[in-house]
């Protein structure tokens, strides 16, 4: 110890380091808010900061604009989408926004959740009491959008029956409860569910989703032909499928109720273009108040009149950066994602916020925050903005294929493999590869238990055990 000796020494180190200025965090958190929340911390900004004002002019001729316009424009892009059967898109999303928001609050207070009302109506049919049980099971597996992705087996062991059993629930109870289409084990059966009737769109939608699930975004002349039908047949085939609801477990967490703003809209155009617009809202005025200009202050209310404009500038400059950025991904979105918001979510390509991030030029978090939480309006209903993404595959082409796609790839393999020899996941990826999707054994292992596939191990022996019983 006694030869140590404690000292102070200086020392230079060059390095690089973020520093967020009160300007770039305020621009941050604005682009993060959703419409409402940005009009709430817009108004208590306008109470705060003398120097904020709204243009009484702009008010006035947003309002005037709003009364003269004609209904019928808007009564005509509705009618674009309104065909024969099932309308509850239309009816949760489309119209959402023209009741009055009391009446709507009052409404949706006496209403059921989406899980209460599943429970109620199996509650409400004859059946015996193990096949009630195991309703009441299934209803409570069912993932957020409705979608039963868990394994029949494990249900099956932990209720003390066969994986027979609980598909035969699913396919027998839940899946004709209401709303249609819930209880899918993947988006196809989801939509198909949904197709009753027997006109003749119906009847066309239902071939194509079961046979050219692969050929759907086509031009309307190919596959026609490839369907053996005619081209309108396809476009009343296209529009009804518009009109399904690929998400149909909507409340059936029981989340609070929240009042939704469209962040961008996207129209269809005679030309076959998509418009993209920024909706107009309640911060379009804010302007640098006029009332104070060129007044002396002295002491501490110079200091505060300095700080109140160098906010307002910022909020204002923060407030033209967020519509700006919602415009250019709104702009690469509908570029992008055409046949998504043409076609439904059959129509929709992989698509990361990477992959955005480097066509507009911004950082990939600056992506994140416009997108999340936030919604869209669309010919196909309101939506959030995150269902523009999707993940997916490389192709030996150098292209991407989306997961969906290859699911599908994956469950016609299976449904088609022999009998008393079903084909393992590494035998999935091997015919995958050879058709130019690189993919891995345990991705193939990750997309079945997705799809709620058993293992081939667990296939041959139900395969087995339903010829044993067949020969008694």
């Amino acid at each position: 110890m006694s030869g140590v000796k404690l000292g102070h020494q200086l020392s230079q180190k060059l390095g690089q380091r973020l520093a967020l200025t009160p300007q770039l965090t305020q621009s941050l958190k604005v682009l993060a808010m959703s419409s409402m929340e940005l009009e709430a911390y817009v108004e208590e900004c306008l109470e705060s900061n003398p120097l904020l004002e709204i243009d009484p002019n702009i008010q006035q001729r947003d309002l005037a604009a709003e009364k003269n316009q004609p209904e019928s424009s808007t009564q005509d892009r509705d009618a674009e989408w309104k065909q024969e059967g099932d309308d509850r898109w239309e009816n949760m999303y489309a119209q959402g926004g023209r009741e009055n928001p009391e009446n709507q609050e009052q409404q949706w207070g006496a209403l059921q959740s989406l899980g209460e009302s599943l429970h109620e109506q199996v509650n409400q049919q004859p059946m015996q009491d193990l096949e009630r049980a195991l309703a009441h099971a299934l209803i409570d597996s069912l993932d957020d959008d409705g979608y039963f992705r868990s394994d029949p087996q494990e249900l099956a062991s932990a209720m003390d029956v066969s994986a027979e059993q609980v598909l035969g629930s699913l396919e027998q109870i839940v899946q004709e409860l209401e709303p249609a289409g819930i209880g899918a084990r993947d988006l196809t059966e989801c939509l198909l569910l949904q197709l009753i009737g027997v006109d003749n769109a119906t009847r066309i939608a239902r071939r194509l989703l079961l046979h050219f699930t692969e050929n759907l975004t086509e031009i309307d002349e190919d596959l026609a032909e490839k369907a053996g039908c005619s081209i309108d047949d396809i476009f009343l085939a296209r529009q009804r499928m518009c009109r399904l609801d690929p998400f149909p477990g909507h409340g059936l967490r029981e989340e609070p109720n929240i009042y939704v703003r469209p962040e961008i809209i996207f129209r269809h155009l005679n030309n076959g273009d998509i418009e993209v617009e920024i909706p107009q809202s309640g911060w379009r005025g804010i302007r640098m108040s006029e009332q104070w200009k060129g007044h002396a202050w002295q002491g501490a209310d110079r200091d505060f009149m300095s700080h109140a404009s160098q906010e307002a500038k910022w909020l204002m400059y923060a407030l033209d950066q967020r519509s700006e950025t919602l415009k250019k991904v709104g702009l690469y979105l509908a570029k992008c994602q055409r046949n998504f918001l043409y076609y439904g979510i059959l129509g929709l390509k992989p698509l990361t916020l990477q992959n955005v991030a480097e066509q507009v030029g911004l950082h990939e978090s600056t992506i994140s925050r416009v997108t999340h939480g936030k919604y869209a309006q669309t010919p196909l209903g309101l939506i959030e903005l995150r269902r523009f993404f999707s993940s997916g595959l490389p192709t030996r082409g150098g292209g991407m294929i989306s997961v969906y796609r290859v699911q599908q790839r994956m469950k016609s393999l299976i449904q088609s493999e022999p009998v008393k020899k079903p084909i393992s996941d590494q035998a999935i990826a091997d015919r995958l590869i050879s058709e130019g999707i690189e993919i891995a054994r345990r991705t193939v292992a990750k997309y079945r238990e997705q799809l709620g596939l058993p293992p081939s191990s667990r296939r041959k022996r139900a395969s087995q055990a339903r010829k044993s019983q067949v020969r008694r």
